[in-house]
């Protein structure tokens, strides 16, 4: 607010008109220009000093004082109104963050779980390969193998296949063990 418009705007707010966006601009700048602040000072002590002589009121000389006062009270509210915005900014934007985090972290664990079934699935029968082996590649040409193979139907699971494997596997130990 330039010096100008503060002091077109004193009358309204010695006489308390002057709208609320108006007077947080008008306090400040009286706070910090000495020159505006006298000006208000004599009207603030003639218009008020003037409407205590009509209205028969108590008179005191502490003009100064009171308009000090109130331009105290108008920029502390204008402050507690700056930091309660500013929290509540804060605060919603700190749930926000947490609740970003969470949706995010829940999509990631989507996702990750989407991964290991479709690598799952792709792995197939080679998935037991590195810990089998051996005993893959022996099995394969052993005669009581080729038997069951041929013994079992060709829609079978993964997981039955395996169980027959560890069947004929067990039974191959057995054999080599005697």
């Amino acid at each position: 607010m330039t010096c100008l418009e503060a002091q077109s705007n004193i009358l309204s707010f010695v006489e308390e008109q002057l709208p609320e966006d108006k007077k947080v601009e008008f306090v400040r700048h009286m706070k910090h220009c000495s020159n505006c602040k006298e000006e208000l000072e004599i009207y603030y002590t003639l218009i008020v000093g003037m409407r205590k002589l009509d209205n028969n009121e108590e008179f005191s000389l502490d003009f100064k004082n009171r308009l000090d006062e109130e331009l105290t009270r108008i920029d502390n509210r204008a402050k507690k109104a700056k930091r309660f915005k500013v929290s509540s900014f804060s605060i919603v934007f700190s749930i926000m963050v947490v609740v970003m985090f969470f949706f995010y972290s829940r999509c990631l664990l989507k996702v990750y779980n989407i991964e290991q079934f479709m690598k799952k699935q792709a792995q197939g029968e080679t998935y037991f390969y590195d810990t089998f082996g051996e005993y893959l590649n022996v099995c394969r040409d052993d005669i009581i193998v080729r038997e069951i193979r041929q013994s079992i139907p060709e829609k079978l699971t993964f997981y039955d296949k395996i169980r027959i494997y560890n069947t004929v596997n067990s039974f191959i130990i057995e054999q080599e063990s005697e």
